[in-house]
């Protein structure tokens, strides 16, 4: 009999999701809303629980199996951003269910989905931190799938998305640390009273080198330059925004102020100011490299390893800021240089992951 796996990508808006064979080929995929809506709410340890996304992905593993005539699948991956818990996602600050009960806000929120997916299949599921997995798809299908003894192999696997994080395979085996928080590399600290980061510290990595460290970091320069046209300095940012306002319906009888127009800057907008000569976007996409080359350096000193391979929507939309990281990241090694390079599995490492977890690749 043939060997089937499902791998299912959690993200804060989608969810992806493939089925792939026993040697990694993906024969079938398909993406969805991330289900917010649900009300399928249940008590549950010292919480609430959260069904939606678990009656969703169920849904998409029986569309998929009946569309390719399977009918059996031997082993469920799953990777998510955190926080994780015993098969649950644990409090989570990107995916938050519309419905919930008022009367449970005080109480931690559970989104289940090892469980539901055992009592559904009685099949193995498997998962972990979405960066964690991301390493197991490199190891097994991606700059790491030639490497027959991968004990022979040391690999961190970055991505620069929405945030920056990583995931690291030593010799053989994947860190993990005492709660799966071994490869936290976004919240390497980089600058001495940097810009806050999202963890609440100041001065981390992933508050100047990721998508929303950028936008930040381009919307405290223009509140400290109160919005202000100085020549190049700012002018064609402001003016992409301001575009950005009138083309929003709250602002079709009045201009936006100067304060609304701050939450139309996003990281996408700043790399095309800077493309388009900004001095105050170039500058914020400098020290995005800079700090990103710091960062890589710290990984190469704290795990020493063979290779550094990067991914994530920021840096494969834009992959011309990696030349810069790596020049910076040489400046400040005390071991070997490793090799940095994009990963060959593109938007798809995250799944790879999934199907890595799936077949039981973690040792």
């Amino acid at each position: 009999m043939k060997t089937y796996l499902a791998g299912f990508d959690i993200g804060a808006t989608k969810v992806a999701f493939v089925i792939a064979d026993g040697n990694g080929t993906i024969i079938y995929r398909s993406r969805e809303k991330t289900e917010i809506a649900s009300d399928r709410f249940v008590e549950y340890a010292d919480g609430i629980a959260y069904l939606g996304i678990a009656d969703r992905m169920i849904g998409m593993l029986r569309q998929g199996m009946s569309k390719k005539g399977i009918d059996t699948i031997d082993a469920i991956g799953i990777d998510s951003a955190g926080p994780l818990k015993d098969g649950d996602i644990r409090d989570s600050t990107n995916i938050r269910p519309i419905h919930r009960p008022e009367s449970t806000l005080a109480q931690p929120l559970y989104i289940p989905l090892v469980q539901p997916l055992e009592e559904e299949f009685g099949i193995p599921v498997r998962l972990a931190n979405d960066c964690v997995a991301a390493v197991l798809g490199e190891v097994y299908y991606g700059v790491g799938k030639d490497t027959k003894d991968k004990s022979d192999l040391y690999l961190v696997y970055v991505t620069l998305s929405t945030g920056l994080g990583g995931g690291v395979w030593d010799g053989g085996h994947l860190l993990t640390g005492k709660q799966d928080n071994a490869a936290e590399v976004g919240h390497f600290f980089v600058k001495k009273d940097g810009l806050k980061c999202g963890c609440g510290n100041y001065g981390c990595a992933e508050a100047y080198c990721s998508g929303t460290g950028i936008a930040k970091n381009a919307r405290t320069r223009l509140i400290n330059g109160k919005l202000q046209l100085r020549e190049d300095y700012g002018a064609i940012l402001i003016e992409l925004i301001r575009k950005k306002g009138v083309q929003d319906r709250r602002f079709q009888n009045r201009e936006p102020s100067k304060s609304e127009l701050l939450e139309f800057v996003t990281s996408p907008l700043v790399f095309t100011a800077a493309e388009a000569g900004d001095r105050l976007a170039q500058s914020v996409i400098g020290e995005a490299c800079y700090y990103g080359g710091i960062a890589f350096a710290d990984i190469a000193n704290a795990y020493d390893p063979q290779i550094i391979t990067v991914g994530g929507t920021l840096v494969l939309e834009h992959p011309e800021i990696l030349e810069p990281m790596k020049i910076e990241m040489h400046k400040h090694l005390n071991v070997e240089a490793p090799e940095v390079l994009l990963t060959p599995l593109g938007y798809d490492v995250a799944v790879y992951g999934a199907i890595a977890l799936a077949s039981g690749g973690t040792k």
